[in-house]
This record gives C-alpha cells, structure tokens and sequence, in this order.
C-alpha cells in the first residue's frame, strides 16, 4: 500500500511538472501585474526580511517563502518562477492522499487530481509567481481530511493554516476544519491550529493598523476606486455561482455525477464534509462581493480550491457509476466479459475527452494581449540589470511598472513617481537610469 502511494505521489508530480513545463512552453508568462507585484516583494523581503513584507492586505506566506529562496539563490524573476512552479508540484500530491485516506479508490483518486491540475487557471497559475494554485490544492486536502474515519487529523490543520496565510478563500475552509474536528473528535487542538491563520492575520492587522480589519477596509476603498463596487446586486449575487460553472464547465460536469453518486451512503458519508466547505466557500466569496472587498480582477482564481473538490468529487462518484455498470455488464449483454469491454472503452474516451477539452484551454491564458502584456517590460528590466544601473527613477502609466522592477531585481534602488494614467504601452513605464 505504501509503495503504491509513493508511486502515485511520483506519478502526479511528474504530471503536474509536465502541465506546467507545457504552459510555460506555449507563451505563457503571467496573470495581471499582481505577478511581478508578488516577486517585487519578494525581492524586498530577501533585501530587508518583515513580518509583514508587503504592508499591504496581501497575505504573507508566499512573499516568505519565495522571498526566503530569493535570500538563498538570489533575486530573480526566474527564481520567483522556479519557487511557484516547485511548490505546485509539491502540493499537487495532498488532495489524492487525502482522498485516499477517506476511502477514495486509487483510480479516481488519481484522476481527480489530474482533472483539477489540467483545469486551465490550475494551469496558468502553477506556473506564475502567484499563490492559487498550491493554495487550491491544500484547501482540497483539508476539506476531504475532514473526512478521515479516526477524526480530522492535523496534517489537515495544517493544510488549512497554510492555505489561509496565503489566500482569503481558505478562511471558510479553516472553519470547516474547526468545526469537524470539535464535532468529529473534540479535537481542540486540531481546530486552533486550522483557526491559527486567519486569527493571526487578524491580530497583526489590529497592532499594525489599529483595525482588525484594516484588510477588507483597504480592498473594499480599492475596488471602489475601480468602479467595481458599483456593480448591480444581482451580479454580486450571481458572479460567483455562474463563474463557478462559466470557468471549469469540466468541474462542474463532473460534480453532477458525484450528486447522483450521494444515494449511496458510503459516497455521502466521505463527501458531506467537503461538499459543506464547498458551500461556506460560495457563500463567503458572495458575501465578499455584496461587502466589496472580493478579488478585485479574475475572479475565477478563487474557485481554485472548489473545482478542486468537485472534480474528485466527481470523479469519485464516476467511479461508482462504472462499477455498478462493470458488475451488471455480462447480464445485460449476455456473455460472460464483452460488456465490460465496452464499459471500458467507453470510460477511456470520457476521460481522454474530459483531459482533452481542458488541455484546450490552455492556450486561452490571460496576459498574452495588448496592454497587459509585459514582454517589453520584462526585457527593459533585464537590460538595465545587465547594464548595472545603479539607481532608476520610473514614471509609470499604471501597474506595469512591477514587470520592470521585477526583472530589474533591486527594487530598493528604484524611485517610482505618481502613476499618470496613461494607457499602457510597450513604452511604459519611463525608466531613467542614474548612477
């Protein structure tokens, strides 16, 4: 048993480091400026370590992660790169061994977490300097630890804290941890490990800001900045859930043969821990956007950890289907093995489409157009690292600026002027050098 697990995690992280290698092959280099904002950070943090490198409502894990390799092997652009790609692969294996210990079948296991890595912005975001992808995968291994038959066990605690210093989507998760684990086992400890994260944050921002909630104030006056907190009601309603389906229909899909799969006990009885921290996640992100302190742009990207779930919800409750087909197949085509043969066949080109239609939207990555592409940026930045500039004085037009500091690699050594609005071109942002 532990050979065949030790196996499988090998297999999925090879998988996973070959998704991503394809990603990288095809064009793709970010999501928003937010990626080279990340490694700006990061960068400063190596130069000057902080508890809270960013000062900013951005959660601190990955900047001290990726900031703490940057202190080791230097600041780079390509180091930031390196450090996202390795933790997706590093992370992918935890939902299946979660999945494995509640009494998933190693086939659907597997494929479930090959489904989830496949989903396009599973993709995208595994291989850019942002934390949603690992995040993704850790939340997916708390919510089915929650399941686990002797109790929630720590290592799902831990999932969850870590999941909840890096992204806001984790928080109802950490709830449902906590909730599971007193409800479960009166595991105390468990939940004041899987609560530690966000009560932490909490703390932090009441010492540092004077508000415990100084972050939900600071993404609330930004998005109203952007206009994005006038929206009509109804979109804040219904944002979320038509994105939940509109940004992985293969998700989605799947996660209707897992409901049908619910009238089986043993299905219901793994699934209804992760199927609640699915929902506290829905309602929480809506109850974010009716309050406007949501994800200010691709909010598609804190759905992640959802489709997650309901892919290896789905593929568990697939699983189901084909078994119960498998065992009724010689009966209904009257011969001892040719209906299994056809359940077979069939089952393969489901799965080979599903990965298929996914692998098809790879190409469709954010970034790669008009004036958020930052190629120019990226190059301008590496030029005047290669030239040794000592000092930059920089007039952005808006946020591309971090795209040039990034690949610069010093941001300390940088002055950055009031943004001036300007639309953003390739000529963006004005760079002077001084030594």
């Amino acid at each position: 048993m532990k050979r065949d697990l030790a196996v499988d995690v090998a297999l999925l992280c090879v998988a996973k480091a070959a998704v991503t290698v394809c990603v990288l092959a095809i064009g793709f280099t970010h999501v928003s400026d937010d990626d080279y904002a990340r490694v700006v950070h990061a960068e400063a943090f190596a130069h000057v370590p902080k508890l809270d490198p960013t000062g900013t409502s951005w959660l601190p894990l990955p900047v001290w992660i990726c900031g703490g390799a940057m202190a080791a092997f230097g600041r780079s652009l390509g180091v930031a790169t390196v450090v996202a790609c390795v933790l997706g692969v590093l992370a992918t294996p935890a939902p299946y061994l979660a999945a494995r210990a509640i009494g998933v079948g190693r086939a659907a296991a597997g494929l479930g977490v090959l489904f989830a890595t496949t989903l396009p912005w599973s993709a995208w975001a595994g291989a850019a300097p942002v934390p949603e992808m690992p995040t993704a995968a850790l939340v997916a291994a708390a919510a089915l630890a929650c399941a686990a038959p002797r109790g929630v066990p720590m290592a799902a605690a831990a999932c969850a804290c870590g999941a909840a210093l890096s992204r806001y989507e984790a928080w109802p998760v950490c709830a449902v941890v906590a909730c599971a684990a007193v409800l479960r086992g009166r595991r105390f400890g468990v939940a004041l490990v899987a609560a530690a994260g966000p009560a932490l944050w909490i703390a932090w921002n009441g010492h540092a800001h004077g508000d415990p909630l100084h972050f939900v104030a600071r993404v609330s006056a930004y998005r109203q900045s952007l206009g994005a907190a006038s929206i009509p009601l109804a979109d804040k309603l219904l944002g979320n859930p038509v994105a939940l389906v509109r940004g992985a229909p293969l998700a989605a899909a799947l996660s209707a043969c897992g409901v049908l799969a619910l009238a089986w006990p043993a299905v219901r009885a793994r699934w209804t821990w992760p199927l609640v921290a699915v929902v506290a996640t829905i309602t929480f992100l809506v109850y974010g956007d009716l309050r406007d302190s949501a994800p200010t742009h691709h909010p598609d990207r804190a759905l992640l950890g959802v489709w997650w779930i309901l892919a290896m919800f789905g593929t568990d409750g697939a699983a189901h289907a084909v078994r119960r087909a498998w065992a009724s197949a010689p009966s209904r085509f009257g011969t001892p093995d040719g209906g299994r043969g056809l359940v077979v066949g069939v089952t393969a080109a489901l799965a080979a489409a599903m990965l298929g239609y996914s692998v098809g939207g790879w190409p469709g990555y954010p970034g790669r157009y008009g004036d958020e592409e930052r190629s120019a940026q990226v190059a301008h930045g590496y030029l005047l690292r290669e030239r040794g500039a000592q000092h930059l004085d920089v007039v952005p037009c808006e946020y591309e600026y971090y795209a040039v500091l990034a690949a610069f690699g010093a941001p300390e050594r940088a002055t950055v002027a009031p943004r001036t609005h300007a639309p953003v071109t390739a000529l963006c942002p004005r760079v002077v050098p001084r030594d």
